[in-house]
């Protein structure tokens, strides 16, 4: 959620990788597992020509970076609501009338959610009854744990005023070290379900633990960019001479950002190119197994620090006309996210399997040759899965663009 009328469009900028990351993650998750191995633990899951992939270093080196796209996308996208909700409510929580004037603010925030899930709902019975049947259409699984991420949401949005409430009266280095503390342990347990606990893929039901651990995740990412945001902003507003501005000033220093950033791709890249360079396909796959890679959660961290504290640069003429053009495309596409989130996960099996098709025909030729040929079939396929992604996503967002989000206007709920 954003506070304010003034979009930072560095925000919006990552809110649009955020949903292309998550959309090629999708694409190639199948890919993905197959390719680790876990066909061999669960014989449910069909090998088609993932074999092809599993032998080939750069392969799996890509696929294993893109499979962190997918965490560090929910992350991105729970971080930047903490941070701009959990701040705005921090400071607005010692105003006399804070409780009424939020449970009216807090209760439009939800049926927003609400009605975008319905609207979306109503899009999915469409296609399922006219287009092509859908898996699961109608069901409680359908509509309850395939939405996990959206119904998390909901729930934090709900609570993020109490939560803003208990962090301002606390003061923000007693939350932020009770934070902290707290995340050491659920990242400890996050590791432990990653490398020695990841259970069966089909059977994390909302009352298995380890489903629970990733709402808990998802949860301190929420809390955590608060307190983050909330920081910035007492930096912001406190005397250039003082203590906690000589301390954030480094934080906010571009040139330390940056190299904090460039440090922890290179420190990705290098993990992920030795482990596939050494075949430990099946690490590549704990490293990022769902909510739990810290990895991802580190790199939407930086990510959402570098995007909200780095200032505007300044272009010429024709700099900015190129600007406003890309400006305008990010914020055409930036709210389609939540719309996004649930319309792949209502309707995923309309474009799956026309992805699948293809990228099974091109595994399918690529293990009959070797050399240049192969390697050619391989840059085929992935370049295929990410373009097909891409296009879904931004097809998805301007969809929404104009659809959902007019009526949302026409209520004025937008």
């Amino acid at each position: 959620m954003r506070s304010g009328k003034v979009r930072n469009e560095r925000i919006e900028f990552l809110r649009v990788c955020a949903i292309f990351g998550i959309s090629i993650f999708h694409v190639l998750l199948v890919w993905f597992q197959q390719a680790s191995g876990l066909s061999a633990v669960h014989p449910q899951m069909t090998v088609s020509h993932a074999e092809v992939l599993a032998v080939s270093f750069p392969s799996m080196w890509l696929m294993s970076i893109i499979s962190l796209l997918g965490a560090w996308g929910n992350h991105v996208f729970y971080m930047i609501s903490g941070f701009f909700l959990i701040a705005s409510l921090a400071g607005k929580s010692r105003s006399r009338g804070f409780w009424r004037s939020q449970c009216s603010a807090t209760l439009r925030r939800c049926i927003i959610i609400v009605l975008t899930l319905a609207f979306y709902v109503c899009i999915a019975l469409l296609m399922n009854a006219y287009v092509m049947p859908l898996p699961g259409v109608g069901s409680s699984t359908w509509l309850g744990i395939d939405l996990e991420f959206i119904w998390l949401y909901l729930i934090f949005v709900a609570l993020a005023p109490a939560i803003a409430w208990v962090i301002e009266r606390i003061g923000s280095l007693r939350a932020e070290m009770t934070v902290v503390a707290m995340l050491v342990v659920v990242y400890l347990l996050n590791g432990y379900i990653a490398f020695f606990a990841q259970g069966s893929l089909d059977g994390r039901g909302l009352g298995d633990w380890r489903k629970q651990m990733s709402a808990v995740t998802y949860l301190f990412s929420f809390v955590f960019a608060g307190l983050i945001g909330k920081r910035l902003r007492e930096a912001d507003a406190a005397n250039k001479a003082s203590k906690l501005y000589k301390a954030l000033a480094y934080l906010k220093s571009p040139s330390i950002l940056k190299m904090l950033m460039a440090l922890a791709c290179a420190c990705v890249i290098a993990l992920t190119g030795i482990l596939a360079f050494t075949g430990h396909n099946d690490i590549l796959y704990d490293l990022s197994f769902k909510s739990t890679s810290i990895i991802s959660f580190v790199l939407a961290l930086l990510a959402l620090i570098l995007c909200a504290t780095i200032p505007q640069a300044k272009t010429n003429d024709d700099g900015r006309r190129h600007a406003r053009r890309f400006i305008a495309s990010i914020n055409m596409l930036a709210p389609g996210i939540l719309g996004f989130y649930i319309a792949q996960s209502l309707m995923h099996a309309l474009w799956y399997r026309a992805s699948y098709y293809v990228m099974h025909a091109l595994l399918a030729q690529a293990i009959q040759y070797g050399g240049v040929a192969r390697v050619g079939l391989l840059a085929a396929f992935f370049a295929f899965g990410i373009i097909f992604a891409v296009a879904i996503a931004a097809f998805v967002c301007l969809f929404d663009c104009f659809t959902r989000q007019p009526a949302l206007r026409l209520w004025k709920l937008a």
